[in-house]
């Protein structure tokens, strides 16, 4: 299988599994926390969420320059070890007797941080670890299918850690997943890509300030014609996939008690996670495979619009699914879960692997880092608005007008780009 063949070069093998495992750990985390501050502020963990995504994108922006300049491979250890000690505060807490709201989110917004360091050395990285310009597509399904694994294994072992120990636990061996991450990425160093040694191109030259490095990216998004709207759609999609997967789901199965096959509270929202990464992992698997030549060269527009399309048709029936009758809405949950799903890797394997081709070397951390900044713009404001809506609005209601943003977005916007988008070689 194409998907597999990067497994057959060590380097990318070790980091591939040691990040597998550190995303686990990260699911484990996200559970325990959304679990734990639903139950104490209800919608208000809007805020939670705004938070982490402030920090993200204000380390993404400050720290661009930093990561362009040093060697990737040390920025990515540092922060993976910063992170591990700062998944143990939450443990350390409840087991003083001191866990409260405020030492669940202080260390949650500090990891969030830390990934605004980790996640622009690794894109940036890949290229050069890949070699081969043919496995590049592969590789990047491989690693965005750490994050399609994790939403599997992660919520499957979070539900059933969940009958073991309290879910602030869950946050513990997150942090030993951290570990293993850092000495992965050690032991690859030689084979990830270092700062550039000659003078960069003019884009990346005037990143020094704030502004310059955000005008660089859009300067570069704006060369290449498709990358417009690529980018406007990475931040709206990003934010209503936040509200109504992180936050609003969580929150309906706390609402309505949601419960079937003798699951219940954080065990019956770990089999809708589990089912969401099982539906991602699939779809992974065959968008990672399809050979170079194909659609992912030819068309990869079209296989957004459609990846979107899913997304926000799965949101629709999802939200519909929690209103059917307590023996059916679980299953009938999950199965609209696994669905929904399905449209992620199919729109984000184009989007990497077209930025990956389209750009090289500091450009790529550039667009990376903008992309970043849209995604948490988007998250942020539906995050901050997540309160009211939740306030005013049914649930299901609100899962309901995301979907259909989305579709819309998909079928009038996606659907023009596409027709522009037989993409050149």
């Amino acid at each position: 299988m194409r998907l597999l063949k990067p497994l057959t070069h060590g380097p990318i093998a070790r980091l591939w599994g040691a990040l597998s495992l550190s995303a686990v750990g990260d699911q484990l985390h996200q559970m325990a926390l959304v679990w734990l501050a639903v139950g104490l502020v209800g919608a208000d963990t809007g805020y939670v969420a705004a938070a982490d995504t402030l920090a993200l994108m204000t380390v993404a922006l400050l720290a661009g320059a930093w990561v362009g300049r040093w060697d990737h491979g040390s920025v990515m250890m540092a922060a993976d070890l910063a992170r591990a000690g700062l998944a143990a505060v939450p443990v350390l807490a409840a087991v003083s007797g001191h866990l409260t709201l405020w030492t669940l989110v202080v260390p949650s917004v500090a990891l969030s941080a830390l990934a605004g360091l980790f996640d622009p050395a690794l894109q940036a990285s890949l290229p050069r670890l890949a070699g081969d310009r043919s496995l590049l597509a592969a590789t990047n399904a491989l690693f965005d299918g750490t994050l399609r694994l994790a939403r599997l294994v992660g919520p499957t072992l979070a539900g059933a850690l969940a009958t073991l120990m309290p879910p602030v636990a869950l946050m513990g061996v997150n942090g030993i997943s951290f570990l293993a991450s850092a000495v992965a990425v050690f032991s690859v160093r030689p084979h990830l890509a270092d700062p550039p040694a000659s003078e960069p191109p003019p884009p990346t030259r005037a990143a020094d300030g704030l502004s310059a490095r955000l005008l660089a990216g859009w300067r570069l998004v704006r060369r290449e014609p498709p990358f417009t709207y690529l980018l406007w759609r990475n931040g709206l999609t990003g934010g209503l996939w936040t509200l109504t997967i992180w936050l609003s789901l969580p929150l309906l199965v706390r609402q309505q008690g949601v419960e079937g096959f003798g699951l219940s509270g954080l065990s019956a929202l770990a089999l809708l996670f589990s089912a969401y990464g099982a539906g991602n992992l699939v779809s992974n698997l065959v968008v990672g495979s399809l050979p170079p030549g194909g659609m992912l060269a030819r068309r990869p527009l079209i296989l957004v619009m459609a990846g979107d399309m899913l997304v926000g048709g799965g949101f629709v029936v999802l939200s519909l699914a929690s209103l059917l009758p307590a023996p059916w809405t679980l299953p009938a949950m999950a199965i609209a879960a696994m669905g929904t799903a399905t449209g992620g890797p199919l729109s984000q394997i184009p989007v990497t692997t077209l930025r990956q081709t389209r750009f090289t070397g500091g450009e790529i951390a550039a667009v990376f880092r903008l992309f970043l900044v849209l995604d948490c713009l988007g998250t942020l404001v539906a995050m901050m608005a997540a309160p009211t809506l939740l306030t005013l609005l049914p649930t299901p209601l609100v899962m309901a007008s995301c979907g259909l943003a989305i579709l819309a977005m998909a079928g009038i916007f996606g659907r023009r780009a596409g027709r522009q988008g037989a993409v050149a070689g």
